[in-house]
């Protein structure tokens, strides 16, 4: 006689696997409400820049839940090509720093004394991380002796110690040395050089094969060793598709397709107002630049729901940018002054939010 057995799996208390986030990837206009005359429109204000001299090129992508409804450029500039973003390398630092925060390698509360130990005894030996991260640490934003493009960012720090421009911290003063700091940080944190956790977190889960950290026109001509940049506050080269797919894991909260570069509280973390990281500079200033500061990136929107957008400008006219309230995500490229390509970059932007609707919630 047979005897039956039932067996019986227990899935009670077992989450089940988490759909993998969107992706960066073709898509068409039309599924998100944006007709062919709307982006003929956007394609008329960069044709209108190159062809009246703004810029000698322009690209750019944008995006809709991860579907690129646009993606061009013009002028002498290529879409596919890697372009220096300069300041538009702060984001994706604090975000490699954040990978070391979700590790336990450091907190963002630590002191960076804890971690330097150069700087005990200075005016910044109570700066903590996240005073690094949102340029309220007290570190001005001079390079000691010029911008390095030799030597390691151990030997950069400890010139900082001594030679750098140092004040209590707590008021907001940008600074790109304030960010190669942090880099540093999690460098001595995690014990392996910072260009390397950098590729290792961020660029290489989210497929940015065009990133590198150089200063030079054409980033593929040039050899390790050669007019090379590694800093976190401005070095980095990237492509548009690149920068697309960093922006699209902030906006999915931490995760792009089946990985997880961010756990979601280290992702809101960085979209959140630091204490006394607002830009005076900036304030009152015209949507969507914002002056309030988070981790790396700038911020607007209303704060009482949220901040929808984040976005970092970078010195030599780039600009990505992420919009929650519409899912999007937009990275503007240009090789100019951003002053020069600010009308240009504005009117664009401004396009962008008008063709894209905001998501019903």
């Amino acid at each position: 006689m047979r005897r039956a057995v039932l067996v019986v799996f227990l899935t009670a208390g077992v989450a089940p696997a988490a759909d993998p986030a969107p992706v960066i990837r073709p898509g068409k206009p039309a599924d998100h409400g944006v007709k062919d005359a709307d982006l003929d429109a956007l394609r008329a204000l960069l044709k209108k820049a190159v062809d009246d001299k703004a810029v000698p090129g322009v690209g750019l992508l944008v995006a809709v839940d991860g579907a690129v409804i646009f993606r061009e450029a013009f002028g002498d500039l290529k879409v596919d090509q890697a372009c220096r973003i300069a300041s538009s390398t702060k984001p994706v630092t604090a975000t490699a720093v954040m990978v070391q925060v979700d590790r336990g390698k450091l907190a963002l509360d630590d002191p960076i004394s804890k971690h330097l130990p150069e700087f005990k005894g200075t005016k910044v030996e109570k700066a903590t991380v996240r005073q690094l991260l949102s340029h309220t640490g007290g570190v001005g934003g001079a390079y000691p002796g010029g911008r390095p493009t030799t030597g390691t960012m151990a030997a950069f720090g400890e010139l900082v110690a001594k030679k750098g421009t140092l004040r209590d911290p707590g008021a907001f003063a940008y600074s790109g040395v304030s960010m190669d700091l942090a880099g540093r940080v999690a460098e001595a944190a995690a014990g392996e050089p910072f260009e390397q956790l950098v590729k290792k977190t961020v660029w290489e889960p989210l497929g940015m094969t065009g990133a590198s950290f150089t200063l030079a026109a054409d980033p593929k001509s040039v050899k390790d060793g050669e007019s090379r940049w590694v800093s976190g506050g401005g070095g980095m080269s990237a492509t548009l598709d690149d920068l697309a797919a960093f922006l699209q894991m902030h906006l999915n909260g931490g995760r792009y397709g089946d990985k997880t570069v961010l756990s979601e509280k280290a992702a809101r973390e960085m979209r959140t107002h630091q204490p006394g990281a607002t830009n005076p500079r900036r304030e009152g200033g015209a949507w969507p630049f914002g002056s309030d500061y988070g981790l790396g990136f700038y911020l607007a929107g209303k704060a009482d729901a949220g901040y929808a957008v984040a976005s970092h400008g970078g010195a030599l006219g780039t600009m990505p940018w992420l919009d929650a309230d519409r899912r999007l995500v937009a990275v503007y490229f240009t090789q100019v002054l951003l002053p020069r390509t600010a009308p240009t970059l504005a009117q664009v932007q401004k396009k962008v939010a008008e063709i894209v609707p905001v998501v019903k919630k």
